[in-house]
């Protein structure tokens, strides 16, 4: 695509944003007719089975055209006990699927029963309200949400990639939500670069209630050639390295993460909205040793930005790593209380 053409259609979605900002009256409807949003029936399915479909998931799709992205919406129903939205971000540059462990982090926050896929345990509450003050009933009404040249948004414009693309995109998926749930403070967590995403988006605008940064890229050169490095040479294996059949690196997604990361110098910029970082020392995208220095650096000089190192694999958000997800989940949870509570 060109770059006339891609700058037009950035152009156009910047200005349905400015549109959705200045206008309170969005409600479902208006969202629906004027192609802002298409409802879809699509069924959600987890990736990774070898003989079919796999585990249909709880969710629908909800498509946003103007952003080339989509939406997963838990079936559950949000209601008056959902004191907050969640914008969940995969990881680019895979074939890795949103409708895995997303879904799973969704469904945790969005009050879904406990229960651990490997033992098999169920409690009759759900974990996110077994962290909360007092055992209080404490949902968060989460979306895991397409990133650009991942997923559904396949075939987005590559400048949609980019900083600019990635914050008016989001700024697309804050508007739209909040005017279908309103009246509910919004956070943004991500994995990889969807960690990214949410930093700079926190960078950009002042009334996000929070971000959460799972093991984001740092932009530093050696840091990044190091990931880039590591990946290629393991692209043949990815699917073992990370137990998921059948992901490989996605080719348009590859290129836009090697493309646009270098540039994403968040570490130098000041947040505008709180950020809680999460970093497991073993995560093999950045097993090089400087990787855990350099976003201690990056915390100490932002006071906005609360880092926690955590001594685990690649995927935090891995439910089946029951220890370890219950400590991200309450880490995340805490989190969002002491804001709102702030707020309050």
């Amino acid at each position: 695509m060109e770059i006339t053409k891609m700058n037009s259609e950035l152009k156009k979605l910047e200005q349905i944003n400015q549109q959705l900002e200045n206008d309170g009256d969005w409600d479902r409807q208006k969202l629906l007719e004027t192609n802002v949003i298409r409802e879809s029936e699509e069924g959600v399915h987890r990736v990774g089975s070898t003989s079919g479909p796999g585990q249909q998931l709880p969710f629908t799709r909800l498509y946003m055209p103007m952003a080339s992205i989509g939406l997963l919406v838990p079936k559950k129903t949000v209601d008056d006990t959902h004191c907050a939205i969640q914008i969940l971000l995969p990881g680019t540059g895979t074939t890795f699927s949103i409708a895995e462990t997303l879904c799973d982090v969704a469904g945790t926050f969005h009050g879904r029963k406990s229960k651990n896929r490997g033992g098999g345990r169920k409690s009759n509450q759900s974990l996110i309200t077994q962290v909360s003050p007092d055992g209080q009933t404490f949902r968060v009404a989460s979306f895991p949400t397409d990133l650009p040249l991942n997923g559904m948004g396949a075939e987005t414009p590559f400048e949609f990639a980019s900083e600019a693309g990635l914050v008016t995109v989001l700024r697309h998926v804050h508007l739209v939500l909040s005017c279908l749930y309103p009246n509910r403070p919004v956070f943004m967590a991500g994995r990889s670069q969807g960690g990214v995403a949410a930093i700079l988006y926190a960078q950009h605008y002042d009334d996000l209630a929070g971000a959460i940064a799972v093991n984001p890229p740092h932009p530093d050169p050696e840091l990044f050639q190091f990931t880039v490095e590591y990946l290629e040479s393991k692209a043949g294996v990815l699917a073992e390295l990370l137990h998921a059949p059948g992901v490989t690196l996605h080719d348009q997604s590859w290129e836009a993460y090697k493309t646009f990361t270098p540039k994403f110098n968040y570490p130098s910029k000041p947040s505008l909205s709180p950020i809680l970082t999460l970093v497991s020392l073993g995560d093999p995208f950045n097993l090089f040793p400087q990787y855990a220095h350099a976003q201690k650096e990056f915390a100490a000089s932002d006071e906005k930005n609360h880092l926690h190192i955590l001594d685990a694999g690649h995927n935090l958000w891995d439910r089946k790593s029951e220890e370890t997800y219950q400590k991200v989940i309450n880490l995340q949870a805490q989190f969002m209380l002491s804001q709102m509570n702030k707020n309050d």
